[in-house]
């Protein structure tokens, strides 16, 4: 256990990652993308976020370095590896008591679907 009293820029570390986190949305995606690579068509249905406003969450995530991508012809796909993600997941869904779902269903979702959103 720690003996001393945490520096203003630890402080400021952790206020900022809560910060990034504290967004529901930009939580939900991290949910989803700490379990599966996704797609960023797939992600957008799956989060019910349009495109643009979706880009603009990813973006924050990735100059965090919170989320990777990686580029397959003309998809983008997103994931999490990072620890920090993985374990206040995990903190907050034993505080509140959140049954922890295995692999997300990605594969389920519908490519009409996905093409119908990227048009909005």
């Amino acid at each position: 256990m720690r003996m001393t009293m945490p520096s203003a820029t630890e402080i400021a570390q952790a206020s900022s990652f809560l910060t990034l986190i504290g967004n529901g949305k930009r939580m939900l995606i991290l949910d989803i993308v700490s379990r599966n690579e996704t797609s960023v068509g797939k992600l957008a249905v799956m989060v019910g976020m349009g495109q643009s406003a979706l880009s603009q969450h990813l973006t924050i995530l990735k100059n965090a370095h919170l989320v990777q991508t990686r580029r397959d012809a003309q998809t983008i796909y997103y994931r999490s590896e990072s620890a920090s993600v993985a374990s206040i997941l995990a903190v907050l869904y034993e505080i509140f008591d959140i049954e922890v779902p295995g692999s997300r269903d990605v594969e389920g979702v519908d490519e009409p679907m996905v093409v119908e959103l990227l048009r909005q």
